[in-house]
This record gives structure tokens, C-alpha cells and sequence, in this order.
């Protein structure tokens, strides 16, 4: 017997009449008779040899057994429930996962999105937003767009996009500072400094040695906030170009084309050499490399 699972239906039973402390309100719940939740918990209560559960009143109480085996049965129910999540897209033929970071999510891919939904009103998108991955597993990531390329006998990868580094300010403060030279300019204003580029770009170090120091004005471990504090007039900010389109085409942003620039890491797209798990998957892949080589 005890080498045998428990049907399901009484676990479920179990946990609701658990959290709701009575047989009645379980039934009621479950849109069950009280008997036939009484017959599961009966039957729980024989697999695990012993009682989970004691009357009070009208009502029922979890036993020091029922409460620590309550515990588990919840794991096992939220579990179940987080598998099931875990597969929702596959019901979905025109679903795709795409594991990306939330810099090229926010800076160069959701201006473009209207398109491809003008395009597939069915296409259903999953942003997965996340540190760098370097695998493609089927299940949870369809494609990847990363700083490095993934190529391997079970991946393909492609160049998608090159990026640099600009100086940009809010308008306000471009308005005095256009006409600038460089290196004067970094002189006149704070800079906004990133704390993984702590250098903040090379030509400082240049300033550096001619003996000017400019003055910090904020520090910032996320290059969204790098790119809202010079949205917000708090300085000259080193940003992504991909990041900072948006912003300059809307003129929340000014390019500050005195200040020298330089390369950062281009991404790539990748996908698995396998067949994909829907065909929207090829069709998404095909439209970013599309959208990627498209006069902005």
C-alpha cells in the first residue's frame, strides 16, 4: 500500500480542507459531496498509517503529523501547478520564448514589436529577461539574443547588431552644452557615472591627464537608470546607442557628437539547429534579422 502513490484528487481534498478548517467548506470548494471528501482524507489518512487530522467542534484541526505533512502536500500541489505554467506556451502554436536582456528589450525590440503583431496578430511573444544565457534547453528559451555568440553543433548564431557607447544629456542641458568643445564640455557639466564602466568612457582618462577632474554627479548600477538620470537633467551619461534610440527619436535625449564615443559588444541571435518548438519560432527569428538590417 504504502509503496503506492495516493490518488491526487485526495491530496487535493486534503490541502482544502486544511486551509479552510472544515469538511463543509471543502466540499463546497471542490463542488464535492462531504462524504466524498471524508472517503479521500479517509483514504490519505491510511496511506500514511496515521490520523492528519482531529475534530473540534464542527470543524477539523490539523494533527503535528497533518501539519508537517500538509506542508509537503502543498509543495507538491504548487509544484504541479509551476510545471503546468511552465509548459502554457506550448498550447499556443504561434507562442515563441525569447531570453534577451532587458536593455535590448526596453532600448531596441518593444518600438519594433507593434510591427511584427501588425504582421502575426496571433503571435504571442514571452520576454524572458535574464542574466546572460548560453544554452537553449526547448523547453523554457526558443531564442537568444546575446552580447557573444552561442555557435555550436546544437546552436546557430548570427550577427545581429553592432552597438557604441554615446554621450548623451537631457535637452535642457544640451541647450549650453552643443556648443562646447570637447574636452571643455565635460567641464561644464556633472557626469553620470555607471558602476560596472566605472572608467566611464576612454577619452576621460585623456582629461585626466591634462589635469581636469569632472565632477561626478550620480552613480548607477543599471543602464535603464543610466539612461533615465540623463532623461531627468542629471548629467552627461555614456550610454548604448541601442539603448538610447528611443529616447533621442522622442527628444528626451540629446547626442553630444563632441564627446568620442566607442564600440561596445555587438549581439547575436541564436537559435537551435533542431526543429523548433512552434513554427513562429523560425518566423520571429527570420524577422529580427530583418528588422536588425533595416534603415532606422
Amino acid at each position: 500500500m504504502k509503496n503506492r502513490l495516493p490518488p491526487l484528487q485526495s491530496l487535493i481534498a486534503f490541502e482544502s480542507t486544511a486551509r479552510l478548517g472544515g469538511l463543509t467548506r471543502a466540499a463546497e470548494e471542490l463542488s464535492l459531496t462531504q462524504s466524498a471528501i471524508s472517503h479521500q482524507i479517509q483514504h490519505l489518512e491510511s496511506w500514511v498509517g496515521q490520523p492528519l487530522f482531529r475534530r473540534i467542534g464542527r470543524g477539523v484541526r490539523l494533527t503535528a503529523a497533518g501539519e508537517l505533512f500538509c506542508e509537503t502536500v502543498r509543495n507538491t500541489l504548487k509544484t504541479l501547478r509551476d510545471g503546468r505554467e511552465r509548459i502554457e506556451p506550448y498550447r499556443n502554436m504561434d507562442s515563441v520564448l525569447l531570453a534577451c536582456s532587458s536593455d535590448f528589450a526596453e532600448g531596441w525590440l518593444m518600438p519594433r514589436l507593434p510591427s511584427l503583431k501588425e504582421c502575426y496578430p496571433d503571435m504571442e511573444i514571452w520576454l524572458i529577461t535574464k542574466e546572460e544565457l548560453r544554452d537553449i534547453d526547448r523547453i523554457d528559451v526558443d531564442l537568444i539574443v546575446s552580447v557573444q555568440s552561442l555557435e555550436s553543433t546544437e546552436l546557430i548564431s548570427v550577427p545581429l547588431l553592432a552597438d557604441r557607447a554615446i554621450a548623451v544629456c537631457g535637452p535642457l542641458m544640451a541647450s549650453r552644452l552643443l556648443a562646447l568643445p570637447f574636452p571643455d564640455v565635460l567641464m561644464a557639466a556633472p557626469l553620470i557615472m555607471d558602476e560596472h564602466r566605472p572608467e566611464w568612457a576612454p577619452c576621460l582618462a585623456e582629461v585626466r591627464q591634462g589635469g581636469d577632474v569632472p565632477h561626478r554627479s550620480i552613480t548607477v548600477d543599471d543602464a535603464r537608470l543610466l539612461l533615465h538620470s540623463a532623461v531627468h537633467e542629471l548629467g552627461i551619461a555614456m550610454v548604448s546607442q541601442l539603448l538610447a534610440a528611443v529616447a533621442l527619436q522622442q527628444g528626451r535625449l540629446v547626442l553630444l557628437p563632441q564627446i568620442p564615443g566607442f564600440p561596445l559588444s555587438g549581439l547575436w541571435l541564436t537559435k537551435s539547429r533542431l526543429t523548433p518548438r512552434t513554427p513562429a519560432v523560425e518566423i520571429v527569428f527570420d524577422w529580427l534579422c530583418a528588422a536588425a538590417t533595416a534603415v532606422v
